[in-house]
């Protein structure tokens, strides 16, 4: 820059200011007063409407300055009324018009409310001459992107023609060069296409610009297409018409430089295409990129630029101009912040552009972006986007893939406009050319909410949180926060491990799709004869859920990066993640599928927990249902590892078993066989499991084995990993069992020619044994020359599973392996230790002896808690449970079923004793059990190799309409066809696999009220309330996980302070908090209420109330629970046995039946809300109010 010349603000376009400013910089800079005098000084007014203006190009020319544009006479001339004379003089067609003020029009005072209303009631009056009922535009010549235009529906009308004139009136502020222009295709479809043509002189340039725009004509996309793609929105014949037309308005009009005519194409009521001029676009330089890449001159350079245009002010001849051999379709699309629905309005958002973020892209020759507050006074364009392409199709993907990628960062309200963007190059009329220029969004599916900026994130997903804590009022002891140095540990080995990268492996090669699965294989074989073996991390899945509540979500992504860095050195061969893991996140706000993708690891595979038909959940899939959902789950793992696009084999192996290891040889059926065919017809490698009891045959399990070699081979593939899955640590749990079923599985291997399977082992700990166990068994198959056993372990003194210092001191590691192990476990003990809260490691639930797997001490002391049990006696609740219906084994879902029989069984008060023999007497008596439909469903099935006793079926019996009812339910599951086209991968996982608590989850994410920007802040999220430090520094999950690369933001807390004013003070019931980020170098700022001010009194009498102890009429809650629905209404009289209503608990639908002593009573009142599609049903407590009913009268 040689020079600046500083104005005031707001004074663009005041010429006689910007002389006074030219004029001193003059007097200051020597050469510049030398250069003016010579006429060496070239004014470049861009884009704006002053660059069409004569009045504009005659002042600067007087003030010493070239103009570079229209000479001001021809510029004059060609405005729009003007343009359309020469139209009818040149033979182009152009829609009929009628001028309501000249140009030269006398000026008229329009402050002046006299002065101003005469002026309507002319343009009114002349309207109303017309005569016409057509509708119409009315237009300034002076407009420009929307401005000065106004549609005109019914000219006839008085009022609407007011309105009309008034709005012109009020956006120009002058009354000279208005005009009526009738529409075009008026008595056809009222569709047409814009097409823009530019001339130099009088030579008409290569190619079309065809433009979209939105209800306010102002424009949206501009496509530029070359000569022989033309014929996709206009005949060829009319195209060349067109381009003849042109040069002759230019040439009569005296255009001297460049300039652009515009015409509208549409079909005639005739099905004739035609073609009507409206107006010429006199700004000097091209209008966009969307036709200058489409030539390129003799050195190669694009056609019309700044620098062109001041050499051709100079004197200098225009260059010659080739087409471009690179492009042939120009996308200039605009990029715009706000919401726009499906009539084409925009409702423009305000906030502060920070700049773009995504990736670079090739096809994008051009991008600005305006950083600064976004405008509402000027023109609410941010920026732009130039991309090229060789075809339509390829246009419409190039872009489509932008605006999924790429996006201005605001600090502000967020916007819908990228995913409208990307809907509309998606969709399949735009892209058969079907969608005219004046329906924009007519067809689109318009998103509902907006893409979620981090301010947005801020204020409704994390500020509150850092306000009222996580789950205030939860825990094992609610209280027990995580201390500060805990706090600080985490983020120090967070930061730590982004100096140390995980180690390249065999597996990262196969994850990417650089290398075949066999190479891994192999790979990984090597290791473990090398070793004697390896073990597999459980940390956080496995000791979370046993030791904190299943709260491993927030912890994963620091845990699996320790994984990656340390155990992978430690001789770790893999990562287990999943199943409870994703069922809980869900429950407590967390996004399973950003769960799921942050748990795979780049050197290791990330094996997920799978139940079989009931995959994640508790709700029994159908084979229609999990083809997709495992296909959704292929698809999120191969965008994770393989952003590019892959093929052969997914890197997802889950773990898929089945707790009864049911077959049914009569009908070749088998529940975990039907999961693991369609895990891999979805290409992924799924690991098969056995479930471990002394009561299912080894011959069983030697035909298990054999079925799941058979189906491995059924798609060309070998199967070289199998599991044993321990549900407790039982005392049949021991070294020679396990060594004695590892055998069972390796001789079918051994007759069938194959290598000897990687047989991995899962292994509870309750006693203090199960490394020890571990390590005998690793010995055993050494000594036997069996080095292919892979063991659960985690970290030392864990509580829960493996030590693993005691399981891997049967391996054969290096001095080096050791360190790494400590140095895992160091960092993993630390990173748990944010989740103190919720602690049941000290519980004396689970007995030493137990062979429970199901379920989790913390979870399980939560429900005892929420039924008013006590907490103890949950164990024996579930022992009782076991003996009388003994699905076996106790592992999920069989360990939920028995978990809702042992608890139905306490709060029954006709059982007593709490024994086995009383429950039996009770079914055997007729007597029913509060469980949800799921337990009968499950019990109805009975599919487990253990037989059935008589207790079952009699249960069944007792509960006919609770069975019908449940079993009805299976056909409401959510199918892929009830889904959103629009839901990408992550989505269709988490509403399929989570069924309505998913897809309500899935659908609400836009909203901003789930937790998965906290996703990888464990330490934030657990923290105390009000009590983060300053300074604190923390990552932000921004958008889902779902295909494209995850945006994380970086937010440093500023800390906590109170809002200004009055209701500031210690005792306002009105107390506002005041919570300060820094992100990219801007300060947000969110305002929230503080939980610690005064409550009015009102404020605690909100929610069901208690029904009064004794009182008949009242009846109380049993079973906790979110009220879903009534099945009775007011006034219907109760009958025994009939449906009540339907609660939520524990997981699972329960219905709730009318009990003998209310029958013949009368429904008074539901004093309970149920679940809606927008809010949540009541939740009720023991005791709380169900039902008030009153006697027959």
């Amino acid at each position: 820059m040689d020079a600046a010349l500083y104005v005031r603000p707001k004074s663009w376009g005041d010429l006689e200011h910007f002389q006074e400013r030219l004029n001193f910089l003059c007097t200051q800079d020597h050469a510049l007063h030398c250069h003016r005098a010579n006429g060496q000084v070239c004014f470049m007014p861009g884009w704006s409407a002053f660059a069409e203006s004569s009045e504009a190009a005659v002042a600067v020319q007087k003030l010493g300055l070239v103009w570079p544009g229209t000479e001001p006479v021809a510029s004059q001339v060609l405005e729009k009324i003007g343009f359309k004379r020469i139209c009818e003089k040149v033979g182009a067609p152009t829609p009929p018009f009628t001028v309501l003020s000249e140009e030269d029009c006398a000026a008229v005072d329009l402050t002046d409310a006299a002065a101003k209303e005469a002026c309507v009631q002319e343009f009114m009056s002349k309207v109303a001459a017309m005569k016409t009922t057509e509708r119409g535009l009315i237009k300034s010549i002076h407009g420009g992107g929307g401005k000065g235009t106004a549609h005109l529906h019914h000219p006839d009308k008085p009022e609407e023609v007011r309105r009309a004139v008034e709005k012109v009136l009020t956006e120009m502020n002058r009354v000279d060069g208005i005009y009526f222009e009738q529409r075009v295709n008026t008595k056809g479809d009222g569709r047409f296409y814009q097409i823009e043509l530019e001339v130099d002189g009088s030579t008409v340039a290569d190619g079309g610009r065809f433009v979209w725009f939105n209800s306010s004509l102002q424009k949206v996309v501009e496509i530029g297409l070359s000569d022989d793609k033309i014929s996709m929105f206009m005949p060829q014949d009319l195209y060349q018409k067109a381009r003849v037309w042109s040069g002759a308005i230019a040439a009569e009009g005296g255009n001297n430089t460049r300039a652009t005519m515009e015409a509208l194409v549409f079909k005639n009521e005739k099905g004739e295409f035609e073609c009507q001029f409206i107006e010429c676009n006199r700004r000097p330089q091209v209008e966009n990129e969307a036709l200058a890449l489409l030539q390129r001159d003799e050195k190669g350079n694009r056609r019309y630029t700044f620098a062109e245009l001041m050499m051709r002010a100079k004197g200098y001849p225009a260059p010659t101009f080739e087409p471009a051999t690179d492009a042939s379709v120009v996308l200039h699309a605009r990029w715009l912040h706000g919401n726009p629905n499906s009539k084409g309005q925009i409702t423009y958002q305000a906030g502060n552009i920070l700049g773009m973020t995504g990736p670079r892209l090739d096809f994008v020759k051009a991008e600005l972006m305006a950083p600064g507050e976004i405008s509402f006074t000027s023109d609410p364009q941010l920026g732009k986007s130039v991309i090229t392409a060789d075809s339509w199709e390829e246009m419409c993907d190039n872009a489509a893939k932008y605006f999924s990628l790429r996006r201005p960062t605001v600090m502000g309200a967020s916007s819908t406009y990228a995913q409208t963007m990307y809907n509309l190059f998606t969709s399949p009329k735009f892209r058969a050319g079907e969608t005219a220029s004046n329906e924009t969004f007519t067809y689109l599916d318009i998103p509902e909410h907006s893409d979620r900026g981090v301010l947005n994130i801020l204020k409704d997903q994390v500020s509150p949180i850092l306000v009222s804590g996580y789950r205030p009022g939860e825990g094992i002891d609610a209280e027990r926060y995580p201390t500060g140095r805990v706090i600080e540990g985490i983020q120090e080995i967070a930061e730590n491990f982004s100096k140390t990268p995980p180690r390249v492996t065999a597996y990262t090669g196969f994850a990417r799709g650089e290398t075949p699965y066999e190479d891994y294989i192999k790979e990984l074989r090597g290791q473990l004869e090398r070793q004697g073996g390896g073990w597999v991390t459980v940390a956080p899945r496995d000791t979370a859920q046993q030791g904190n509540d299943s709260e491993s979500a927030a912890v994963t992504n620091v845990s699996r990066t320790n994984a990656e860095v340390w155990a992978e050195r430690a001789g770790c061969v893999g990562y287990e993640i999943g199943g409870a893991q994703y069922q809980a996140g869900l429950i407590r706000g967390f996004d399973p599928a950003a769960i799921l993708r942050l748990g795979l690891p780049y050197n290791m595979p990330g094996h997920s927990l799978q139940r079989s038909q009931y995959v994640n959940g508790l709700a029994e899939l159908t084979p229609e249902i999990r083809s997709s959902l495992f296909q959704a789950t292929a698809e999120i793992v191969e965008q994770h590892y393989r952003p590019g696009g892959g093929g052969g084999l997914v890197p997802w192996q889950p773990y898929n078993f089945h707790a009864g290891n049911f077959y049914d040889p009569a009908r070749n059926y088998s529940p975990q066989d039907d999961t693991t065919g369609e895990l891999l017809e979805a290409r992924c490698v799924p690991m098969p499991n056995w479930v471990f009891s002394p009561r299912f045959p080894l011959e069983a399990c030697k035909k298990w084995t054999e079925r799941q070699i058979d189906l491995f081979a059924q798609k060309g593939l070998t199967l070289h990993q199998l599991r044993i899955k321990n549900p407790g640590q039982g005392k049949d749990w021991t070294p020679e069992a396990i060594w004695t079923h590892v055998k069972t599985m390796a001789s079918v291997f051994k007759e069938k020619n194959l290598l000897p399977p990687i047989v991995y082992i899962h292994n509870h700990d309750f006693n203090g044994t199960g490394a020890h166990v571990g390590a005998e068994l690793l010995q055993m198959a050494q000594k036997e020359n069996f080095n292919t056993l892979v063991i659960d372990a985690a970290y030392r003194k864990n509580g829960t599973h493996n030590d693993n210092t005691v399981l891997t001191s049967a391996l054969k590691f290096t001095a080096e392996q050791n360190e790494a192990l400590a140095e895992y476990n160091h960092n993993q003990q630390i990173i748990e230790n944010v989740l103190c809260r919720f602690d049941s490691r000290t519980s004396q639930m689970t007995p030493w002896d137990s062979d429970w797997a199901g379920g989790t001490e913390g979870s399980d002391i939560r429900i005892a808690k929420e039924y008013g049990l006590d907490v103890r006696k949950i164990n024996d609740a579930k022992e009782i449970a076991s003996e009388v219906f003994p699905l076996e084994r106790a592992v999920t879902p069989f360990s939920e079923y028995k978990l809702r029989l042992g608890i139905a069984i306490m709060i029954e008060p006709g059982i007593e004793p709490k024994s086995v023999q009383a429950v039996k007497d009770w079914v055997n008596g007729g007597g029913k059990l509060k469980v949800g439909g799921d337990v009968l469903v499950g019990l109805k099935r009975w599919e487990t190799l253990v037989e059935k006793p008589k207790e079952v079926d009699k249960l069944l019996a007792n509960m006919p309409d609770e069975l019908e009812a449940a079993l009805a339910q299976q056909s409401k599951l959510i199918t892929p066809a009830d889904l959103p086209a629009s839901f990408p991968a992550a989505q269709r996982h988490t509403a399929l696999g989570y069924q309505q608590k998913g897809l309500e989850f899935a659908t609400a994410q836009k909203k901003g009220t789930d937790l998965s920007p906290l996703l990888l802040a464990p330490y934030v999220l657990h923290a105390k309330p009000k009590s983060l430090a300053a300074g604190t520094r923390f990552q932000l999950l921004v958008d889902p996980l779902n295909g494209s690369t995850p945006r994380r933001a970086e937010i440093e807390f500023l800390g906590f302070g109170l809002a200004p004013g009055a209701a500031s003070g210690a005792a306002s019931t009105g107390r506002e908090l005041v919570l300060s980020y820094l992100h990219e170098g801007q300060v947000a700022q969110v305002q929230l209420p503080d939980p610690e001010a005064a409550v009015s009194a009102a404020a605690g009498s909100s929610g069901p109330r208690k029904a009064t102890p004794g009182n008949r009429l009242e009846v109380p809650t049993v079973v906790p629970g979110e009220m879903l629905s009534y099945s009775v209404k007011v006034g219907d009289v109760l009958k025994k046995g009939q449906p009540l209503c339907v609660l939520e608990s524990m997981k699972m639908e329960m219905k709730i039946s009318v009990p003998d002593e209310l029958d013949g009573l009368i429904v008074k009142d539901l004093p309970c809300k149920g679940r809606t599609k927008e809010k949540q049903g009541d939740i009720l407590a023991p005791g709380d109010l169900m039902l008030e009913l009153e006697e027959k009268k």
